[in-house]
């Protein structure tokens, strides 16, 4: 691929949802297109039942959902509050443990993009009306529907500096 259009296959994703009935948050990190389109925005979209964080959730159930595409130093950051929950002294620990979701969304915040109505936007008007058509190869829609989304983003990139 070109340098301006990632790799789909190298894009990590993440989620992040509360519900209506409870304010503690639901999160999943490190999926891949597929798993995001397949697990989540194709479900939610259609008002089924889909797991966020092991949880079993509807899009009514929703009271707020991100989704985010992971930057590059997620990873390292995201990595070094489960190191500290693991190995650092036991005030620090408990401190982590205590406030866990607490730094998690901070992490999201600051390394990850919220690319929620893009992806949202590109699934309803590329993807959705193709998939009733039941292509045997879902992942080349997806890819497909990636490529729309990252055109997209370049375009409102363009037209912000503009």
């Amino acid at each position: 691929m070109s340098d301006l259009v990632p790799d789909v296959a190298a894009c990590q994703f993440s989620v992040f949802a509360v519900r209506k009935d409870n304010p503690q948050p639901l999160i999943l990190t490190d999926l891949t297109w597929q798993r995001l389109m397949e697990d989540v925005v194709t479900p939610f979209d259609a008002g089924e039942l889909f797991f966020v964080d092991g949880a079993p959730i509807k899009a009514t159930d929703v009271d707020r959902m991100k989704i985010l595409l992971q930057g590059q130093n997620f990873a390292p950051v995201f990595r070094d509050i489960h190191v500290k929950m693991r190995v650092a002294d036991i005030k620090i620990r408990e401190l982590y443990a205590k406030n866990y979701h607490v730094y998690l969304e901070g992490v999201l915040r600051e390394k990850c993009t919220d690319i929620t109505s893009q992806v949202i936007n590109v699934f309803r008007t590329s993807a959705k009306p193709k998939l009733s058509d039941r292509l045997p190869d879902r992942k080349q829609l997806w890819d497909a529907a990636f490529l729309l989304l990252v055109e997209g983003g370049k375009a409102l990139s363009r037209a912000h500096a503009g």
